[in-house]
């Protein structure tokens, strides 16, 4: 599995890309930007653990706290 980075995802602007973020720590039901599939909690025994997601189709994992970073570094307010 690799790890998906914010270039990847292909978000418009900052807004997009907190959005995301915001709808994976709620755990709302969330589709992978690249494929469309749905995506799932990673570690599936840490219940309160929403901070790392995967996409079984395309073999990705979403660590969200690394993608925050990036749109911090990267695209800034």
């Amino acid at each position: 599995m690799q790890h998906v980075y914010r270039q990847e995802l292909g978000f418009k602007n900052r807004n997009e890309a907190i959005v995301f973020l915001k709808k994976l720590w709620r755990e709302e039901a969330t589709d992978c930007p690249l494929c469309g599939q749905k995506l799932e909690h990673l570690h599936r025994k840490a219940k309160k653990n929403c901070c790392d997601w995967q996409c079984k189709n395309c073999n990705k994992i979403y660590r969200t706290i690394h993608l925050l970073d990036e749109i911090n570094t990267e695209l800034p307010v």
